[in-house]
């Protein structure tokens, strides 16, 4: 019964979204219908996942534990995205729907137990995600998506082919309970499945696609990447491969340990150095995302537990979240600046909306690891995770990266408490009730978990 109510609820998932693109064809009301539509199956959905803890359709897919918790965290900031995006034109609405197959996606990533459901729902996150960057109205981003296509689809095929040396390894593909027959075409098969990881989350060296996907896209479809890519993507691949790792011969283990550890390392830096020098603030969002995604691969060379999984997907969620914040705020600095995005639009900021001003700096106050915001909790507990774990100069390295990427930061404050009297002749920014509830929400989550993080995650 337990099944059948999943698949129910996903078939309702999938039919009020097909409705809802059909519906975009009706005259006058078809964007409202559509909204409503896309804005129901949401709904339905995270009401289905509140009543069950587990979910399962053999031994393909399971959902349970973490990977539920986690599921729902991700369906609550997907019904705040629809809120987001609003009815207010027809592009928004047409993104929406396109979230909710990447939403989908997302759902069948994180609960595959075997490499083929894990290959399909990964690509059916990236081929939504090309469709969401080819579809903006930006000028350059019909050349990033194809970019982005490219280098996704090369990457593709090298992930199949790291599917064939598990096959050969294993015997099946199967992602639970496998017995490895041969250790060296296994070692191959996780090297391969950890650069497919670092393409997907955008860490050095597997960068390319990052700035020119961030910067060409519009700023509703930028903050889903975050909160479904990041989120998800980061916490299935990271678990994955901390399991795998345990199968592998330790010889070979500890080889592919240390690229991981080279990779978060060079991640970090690289991504704070260049995000120093850039002049549009998209790509100095998509430059601190490869440092924090450097921050992210050092969890896979920690031991599965319990507790770090917790604490993986609280900084997931946190991060993406503050960062989602980051993108809106921008965003609606940009429209009064006929959407540039240059330094130049956050100068006065303060003096226009005192509110919008003070919320995004604590939001970057917060990815710079500020203490008493979440994001000092957060960079806390993953330093702490290192140091126990005996990673010791990486922790120290990823520290002083993190140190380099404060001045950035700062610059967003700086910028906006600068007067300019051109500026502060601007309108006053005006913010939408959907937007300033998921600013209140961020505004919390900051400063609960910045101020009393061994309430959620055990930390002293």
């Amino acid at each position: 019964m337990e099944n059948l109510t999943f698949v129910q609820n996903i078939l309702i998932f999938i039919g009020l979204n097909a409705i809802a693109l059909l519906s975009l064809n009706v005259k006058k009301y078809g964007k409202y219908i559509s909204f409503g539509l896309s804005l129901t199956a949401a709904v339905v959905f995270f009401a289905m996942l509140y009543m069950r803890d587990s979910f399962s359709l053999g031994e393909l897919f399971t959902l349970d534990g973490n990977k539920i918790f986690l599921l729902k965290l991700v369906s609550i900031l997907n019904v705040l995205m629809i809120l987001i995006n609003g009815y207010t034109s027809l592009e928004k609405v047409k993104s929406t729907l396109l979230v909710s197959y990447m939403f989908l996606g997302g759902v069948f990533l994180l609960g595959s137990n075997d490499l083929i459901t894990f290959y399909v729902s990964l690509e059916t996150i990236a081929l939504v995600g090309y469709t969401l960057v080819a579809t903006s109205s930006l000028e350059f981003s019909r050349e990033a998506a194809v970019k982005y296509l490219v280098q996704g689809s090369v990457v593709s095929a090298i992930f199949l082919l790291g599917v064939a040396f598990y096959l050969g390894a294993t015997g099946g593909l199967t992602l639970v309970g496998a017995n490895v027959n041969n250790q060296e075409l296994y070692a191959v098969a996780l090297g391969i499945f950890i650069l497919t990881a670092c393409f997907k989350l955008g860490a050095f060296p597997f960068h390319a696609w990052i700035a020119d996907v961030y910067s060409n896209v519009s700023d509703g479809n930028l903050a889903t990447n975050f909160f479904i890519s990041k989120i998800i993507i980061g916490y299935k691949f990271i678990t994955l491969i901390q399991v795998l790792l345990q199968a592998c011969d330790p010889h070979f283990s500890d080889v592919l340990i240390r690229i991981i550890q080279v990779i978060a390392v060079m991640s970090a830096f690289y991504g704070n150095i260049i995000a120093v020098v850039q002049g549009q603030f998209k790509r100095i969002i998509a430059y601190s995302s490869v440092a924090h995604t450097g921050y992210m691969l050092m969890t896979m060379c920690l031991n599965p537990d319990e507790m770090y999984e917790k604490q993986l997907i609280s900084y997931l969620v946190l991060y993406s979240l503050t960062a989602t914040g980051v993108i809106m705020i921008l965003n609606q600095f940009a429209q009064l600046n006929k959407n540039k995005d240059g330094k130049e639009i956050l100068v006065s900021g303060f003096y226009r909306n005192k509110g919008l001003a003070i919320l995004l700096v604590v939001c970057v106050l917060s990815l710079g690891g500020i203490p008493l915001t979440s994001g000092f909790a957060m960079k806390y507990m993953l330093f702490t995770n290192y140091f126990k774990e005996g990673f010791t100069i990486e922790a120290i390295s990823i520290f002083i990266s993190s140190i380099i990427g404060l001045s950035y930061y700062i610059r967003f404050v700086s910028d906006l408490f600068t007067e300019n009297e051109e500026k502060m002749k601007l309108p006053i920014i005006k913010t939408r009730f959907s937007e300033s509830l998921v600013h209140v929400i961020i505004l919390l989550s900051i400063f609960t978990f910045g101020i009393a993080p061994s309430l959620f995650l055990g930390l002293k």
